[in-house]
């Protein structure tokens, strides 16, 4: 008997440890590009200063589309946008409820697979919850070909 309950008590202890890890760095899968649309939340316009760390070609980023990346330092993804020609913004992929990463935007909309929250794929504000919060917004600057990623601003 004693057994038994300690069998229980080390799988509970281990699902609850794998749940932190995929809050913390198993963010939920999601295709790396798609279609996007929206009209930003000007985080990012032309050329820049460079500061931030590259992290894409900007003919990855079409006029209309999204690509996601990984954030320096944490890993946790971002979308980066190009909603109109020379304007580019970058809204956290990762859901303020539960930490799961947010789909590629469609018809607008960022949607959580988790618990089906829904974020303005314009400006990272909640649409539907459980969500309370916006999606983090990071600073985004062009230089040359290349797009760097700055600090999580919102």
């Amino acid at each position: 008997m004693d057994g038994g309950i300690a069998t229980l008590a080390v799988a509970g202890a281990v699902l609850l440890t794998g749940a932190g890890v995929a809050r913390s760095r198993g963010r939920t899968a999601a295709p790396s590009a798609g279609a996007g649309t929206g009209t930003g939340a000007g985080t990012g316009t032309g050329a820049g200063t460079g500061t931030g760390t590259a992290v894409a070609a900007v003919a990855s980023v079409p006029v209309g589309g999204v690509l996601r990346v990984a954030a320096p330092g944490s890993g946790d993804p971002v979308y980066l946008q190009q909603p109109e020609e020379g304007r580019y913004t970058a809204l956290s992929g990762v859901c303020t409820h539960s930490g799961c990463t947010v789909n590629p935007p469609e018809d607008g909309r960022f949607v959580c697979p988790c618990h089906n929250s829904c974020f303005d794929a314009a400006t990272g504000a909640v649409l539907q919850g459980p969500a309370t919060k916006a999606l983090a917004r990071f600073g985004i600057t062009r230089t040359g070909d290349q797009l760097h990623l700055g600090t999580e601003t919102a």
